[in-house]
């Protein structure tokens, strides 16, 4: 195992620990929004500083970062990006569906990820050439040869203005036969389109950009997922989508479709 993996992963389950104990404990707080963020904020600076205490006893010359930091990168520092939690409102609800991420960069390339989901004890990781892996497992995204029986997860934000534009893509991929998922934390759907859980993920073009989803934009790759721009300048829409390259294919041809339609109706 490489040995920045190894630590990372160390780092990671303690902060996983961190997490899933306030989980419960967060329950006896009653329906107040201002103290469950007071109390978010605690356990998530608590998140990040055990993390970055483990990673700086084995590698104190390194840099460590919080997601949403500006940073320059240079090919001079090791670099580490800890997002302490994705899916934070999730975590308000009691919701289990939130993961911790750590991603290693080295030269400007992602060279570890490692996305850890403390409720399931899922640890997802990948080391750049060597592929992804699930709980020790090797992983690989869905090869889909067809769009019936699949499942999509996404995340769109979009204007009034472009409302009917994504209502017929929606309503034009669930009569293929799409079941559609909407899970409040990109990084972990980045995760499970790398293990084949989720066959696709949609978002807005600008949304990957973050440093927050590095990790799991490294599990995808490593796992044979490409990542795709869909761009339609008559209704200013922006996608981007991560799944294999067979699944990007076969959905832009049927987002196409819905455009292709709009364009004879309005011609006629």
């Amino acid at each position: 195992m490489h040995p920045m993996l190894n630590i990372a992963i160390r780092a990671i389950r303690k902060g996983g620990n961190i997490i899933a104990q306030n989980y419960d404990a967060q329950k006896f707080i009653k329906e107040d929004f201002e103290k469950k963020q007071y109390f978010i904020k605690k356990v998530m600076y608590k998140t990040y500083q055990t993390i970055s205490e483990i990673i700086y006893k084995y590698y104190p010359n390194h840099i460590i970062i919080k997601k949403n930091t500006n940073y320059i990168f240079n090919d001079k520092k090791i670099l580490w990006i800890i997002n302490e939690l994705d899916g934070k409102k999730n975590f308000i609800k009691n919701f289990p569906h939130f993961c911790i991420s750590i991603a290693v960069i080295i030269k400007k390339n992602t060279e570890i990820s490692v996305i850890y989901d403390p409720i399931k004890n899922d640890l997802f990781t990948s080391v750049r050439g060597q592929g992804s892996q699930l709980n020790g497992y090797r992983t690989r995204c869905a090869n889909i040869n067809s769009l019936s029986d699949t499942t999509i997860s996404t995340n769109l934000i979009f204007q009034e203005i472009q409302f009917k534009s994504y209502f017929k893509i929606y309503k034009k991929l669930i009569l293929s036969g799409i079941s559609f998922r909407y899970t409040g934390s990109t990084l972990l759907d980045l995760a499970y389109v790398s293990s084949g859980r989720i066959d696709c993920l949609i978002v807005n073009c600008d949304s990957l950009n973050s440093p927050n989803f590095i990790a799991g934009q490294a599990q995808a790759l490593e796992s044979g997922c490409l990542t795709s721009n869909f761009q339609e300048k008559n209704v200013d829409l922006n996608l981007n989508l991560t799944s294999s390259s067979k699944f990007i294919k076969l959905i832009t041809e049927k987002i196409r479709e819905c455009y292709v339609v709009s364009k004879d109706i309005t011609l006629s």
